[in-house]
């Protein structure tokens, strides 16, 4: 998640430098090249030279400049809460037996969480993975002990497999969902 927000971020400054190299640019056209109440001259003018070195303006370059002022960013940085939840349960009734994951679409933004169920027996360790093969190699796949969890950002719940090494092992599935 901290990949997501950097990124985000290095996109929110970049589009704030090029709104106001573009913004500059356009009051520099307009004639009205002077310091905006509440920004330093030197600000100002330092823009406005950046703005300057600009070749080529024309409507494509305008259309831009109309369309970042009427962006609408949503100002929180995280995705807007969901409408609710949707969880279910797989039980891997035979050891050593990849079970595919049923299908429920996880909304962008969102994780899918699995959780080795609590009243799981003491042992039993749910393997975790995306094809059959890997689900029962403990090399290559994820392992989760008695009630340990972990989230994935994945589109849709049936890109995984689960088994278990104690027959009768819950894994529980959960994401939040948009109607």
């Amino acid at each position: 998640m901290g990949d997501q927000s950097s990124s985000a971020s290095k996109l929110a400054a970049g589009m704030s430098t090029t709104a106001a190299i573009m913004a500059a640019l356009a009051y520099l056209k307009s004639g009205k090249a002077e310091a905006a109440e509440g920004i330093p001259t030197e600000l100002m003018e330092l823009v406005i030279a950046i703005a300057s070195s600009a070749d080529n303006v024309d409507e494509n370059t305008l259309a831009i400049i109309a369309a970042i002022a009427n962006l609408k960013v949503g100002g929180i940085g995280w995705p807007a809460n969901t409408d609710g939840t949707r969880t279910f349960s797989i039980q891997c009734a035979a050891v050593a037996t990849p079970y595919q994951v049923p299908d429920m679409e996880i909304p962008d933004g969102m994780a899918l969480a699995i959780k080795s169920s609590p009243a799981n027996a003491l042992a039993s360790v749910i393997l975790v993975a995306r094809t059959p093969a890997e689900c029962l190699n403990p090399n290559s796949s994820w392992p989760l002990i008695l009630n340990e969890s972990m989230t994935y950002k994945v589109k849709n719940a049936n890109a995984f497999y689960v088994s278990a090494n104690v027959p009768g092992s819950i894994a529980i599935f959960s994401a939040e969902q948009r109607s």
